[in-house]
């Protein structure tokens, strides 16, 4: 029943959105021949009502109605751009929606699979959103056995189509990386935490490239020369939101970034093959040389 009222909840957002200030009687009347009404059912005042309060604590919209004329509309949709977690949930919401109503899409449009999304997620949503600690069961790729621990949830962050939650734990001092996939059992439990008051994510991870935070490394200037045709994709999706571009000419564009160069960071950078090239900082390009030159090794027998 829930997932019909996310898809009704999506619904009334578009068409507002959409179609602009409507009545009451004008929605239920447009329920009634929408795909996304599976049921046939009319769209009763006191469900209206309900999915109004639910709409504005899930995702911080407002539907205000004008008594002038009795019309329902989104009071604060300029702000609606400006939350990327909301965005992202509308967009995933929506997309669902779409696909649910159409028949045969969902056969000839293609995802990447997430597998750490589907089961224990919208739980870790939910606990952040609620200051609830959390009683999990990991088994680290590290570890002989699984741990029982109890999570006090700061924050999420997907990457590379995994999700990471960022949580403490008694007696560590900052906050740790548990991997989503690497979970074996979840539950909320009854135990409330306050998130400290100098905590804030996205300063947290300001700087860092791959998924780990690491005490002794800090960011630093990193220079890439990218090959012209490299470069366009570079320009569409960039590395880095730090990315800025320093020079650029119809053979190469030099990219410039203000990250940790961690170890997610270099993998990534082998990945491009010969069309990027690390010109600065001298540690991170003679690091890259010597993983070349172990490749190389381990493929042609040569370190040459």
């Amino acid at each position: 029943m829930a997932k019909n009222y996310f898809k009704s909840y999506i619904w009334l957002l578009e068409i507002l959105q959409s179609r602009g200030r409507l009545t009451l009687k004008e929605l239920q009347s447009l329920w009634l021949r929408s795909s996304v009404n599976d049921e046939g059912k009319e769209l009763a005042a006191r469900t209206f009502y309900n999915h109004i309060h639910s709409i504005a604590d899930i995702f911080g919209i407002d539907i205000a109605c004008d008594r002038r004329d009795n019309t329902y509309y989104i009071d604060n949709e300029s702000e609606i751009g400006g939350n990327s977690v909301r965005n992202w949930m509308l967009a995933a919401l929506s997309l669902n929606s779409l696909l649910d109503g159409s028949a045969g899409l969902k056969d000839r449009i293609l995802f990447e699979d997430v597998p750490s999304s589907q089961k224990y997620l919208t739980t870790v949503i939910q606990a952040i959103r609620n200051n609830n600690v959390l009683n999990v069961t990991y088994h680290s790729y590290d570890g002989p056995v699984p741990r029982s621990l109890v999570l006090e949830p700061y924050c999420l962050r997907e990457f590379k189509r995994r999700w990471y939650l960022y949580a403490h734990k008694n007696g560590d001092a900052e906050p740790h990386m548990f991997a989503l996939d690497r979970m074996l059992s979840m539950e909320i439990g009854t135990e409330k935490f306050t998130l400290p008051k100098n905590f804030n994510a996205h300063e947290y991870f300001e700087g860092i490239y791959g998924t780990r935070v690491y005490p002794d490394m800090k960011p630093e200037t990193v220079i890439l020369r990218v090959s012209a045709r490299q470069a366009k994709y570079f320009r569409s999706l960039p590395l880095h939101k730090s990315q800025e571009i320093v020079e650029e000419n119809p053979e190469f564009t030099v990219f410039r970034y203000f990250i940790t160069p961690d170890y997610d960071f270099k993998q990534d950078i082998l990945s491009f093959g010969d069309s990027v090239e690390v010109l600065e900082p001298q540690e991170v390009r003679k690091a890259i040389g010597d993983m070349v030159r172990r490749l190389n090794k381990q493929y042609n027998g040569t370190d040459v």
